[in-house]
């Protein structure tokens, strides 16, 4: 099955140089290492935060851009004749990089776990008044249809209207576009993985922040702590008013390097079958070294964002995508 564009007539490898430090220089063309290869270029380096921009030229998301740290660099190829830094201007870049080296680990407390978990509950019983008063889904008598790889309309609408009662439409916007261009741009999904470990509900282990404005603005954590109780809430509410507790997800995954345990906070999986085996490859002659394919029942508390709900995971894909909270029982 093919749920992504693909270029049957992409250029090989060969032709194309794995990328380093050197090529950090505005301008220059490449493609990411990804299975398609998905063509782009570097807009701009920014020295304060040892990030570049990827704007990309292909593909669904052409048009957009990825806020990508300086190392990320060596996942991108770059064409043969592509602007290279001289030694000097490297140099500049490594310190600026070991800025920010430096790991963070927050370790989950289970005191204040129960305290993040009964304001979950106390906000649920919240929104089950007020779906009950003015959920346009609920009004209409449908059910949800897991058979389906679009979101409902009416239910993402409830979404947004609830959010804005509550002073959280704009993190809710920032927050599901990024999930679904790439959770990995830039800071601000680090900004929620932080947050979720200070308030109990999945330790961080990763690196410290890298941007001054992680937490300003509509960022402040008070506002993360905020929106992570209500949209955790909101999930919880709707599939206890179809009286489900648990659903059954999967996840893909193909690589042409070795495993990789990555530490993670959240775990992006879909309720199809026929998606997450689009993104795992078991045949013995391909340019994937490493595959996996796995189903899981995963409990309703653990749905952090899926596609039902989210308009803009209904956008350029049809993944039928649902984010996990991950945890120890995990292991991937």
């Amino acid at each position: 099955m093919s749920i992504h564009q693909y270029d049957d007539k992409m250029r090989p490898d060969q032709e194309f140089i794995t990328g380093d430090l050197s090529f950090l220089v505005e301008g220059n063309h490449g493609r990411l290492l990804d299975g398609r290869r998905t063509t782009g270029f570097i807009e701009k380096y920014d020295p304060a935060s040892a990030m570049f921009k990827w704007r990309i030229t292909k593909y669904e998301d052409k048009g957009t851009y990825w806020d990508m740290p300086a190392e990320a660099v060596k996942n991108f190829q770059f064409e043969k004749d592509a602007k290279r830094l001289e030694q000097g201007q490297i140099k500049i870049i490594r310190e600026q990089i070991e800025q920010f080296k430096e790991k963070l680990v927050i370790k989950v407390e289970e005191s204040q776990r129960k305290k993040t978990e009964d304001r979950i509950k106390t906000q649920k019983k919240v929104i089950d008044k007020w779906l009950g008063e003015n959920s346009l889904f609920f009004k209409s008598n449908q059910a949800i249809d897991f058979s389906t790889f679009q979101g409902v309309e009416m239910l993402s609408r409830d979404l947004q209207e609830y959010m804005k009662t509550v002073n959280l439409s704009k993190i809710e916007e920032k927050t599901a576009n990024l999930v679904a261009l790439n959770p990995n741009s830039g800071e601000w999904i680090k900004g929620m993985e932080i947050v979720l470990a200070e308030i109990g509900l999945v330790p961080y282990h990763g690196k410290i922040p890298r941007t001054d404005d992680i937490f300003s603005g509509i960022g402040r954590k008070e506002n993360r702590r905020e929106y992570l109780i209500n949209r955790l809430a909101f999930i919880q509410s709707y599939f206890s008013l179809f009286k489900l507790t648990e659903v059954v997800l999967y996840r893909g995954m193909s690589t042409e390097e070795g495993w990789l345990e990555l530490p993670r906070s959240l775990l992006s999986c879909t309720f199809k079958l026929e998606v997450a085996q689009a993104f795992s490859d078991f045949v013995s002659e391909s340019k994937y070294k490493n595959s996996y394919l796995l189903k899981m029942t995963c409990p309703v508390e653990r749905l952090f964002m899926t596609f039902l709900e989210t308009e803009a995971l209904n956008r350029q894909y049809k993944e039928a995508e649902a984010l996990v909270l991950y945890h120890e029982k995990i292991s991937i």
